[in-house]
């Protein structure tokens, strides 16, 4: 997110994840799993570096988007 400088939907950086080698998945669903990593630590852990800007869309604490 930060190399992009703006807030990306779930689906987005899971993409980007995988393309630049962030993520290896072996799952069927690593979008599902994205979204769920990424809400469930905005939810749950007050020193995440993550912010929710919309319905699916994610970026980091402090970025405008």
């Amino acid at each position: 997110m930060r190399e992009v400088g703006h807030p990306l939907h779930y689906t987005d950086i899971t993409e980007l994840a995988l393309e630049a080698g962030y993520l290896e998945s072996a799952g069927r669903t690593p979008h599902n799993t994205m979204r769920a990593r990424l809400s469930v630590d905005v939810r749950d852990n007050p020193d995440t570096p993550f912010a929710q800007t919309a319905p699916g869309v994610y970026g980091l604490k402090g970025m405008r988007g």
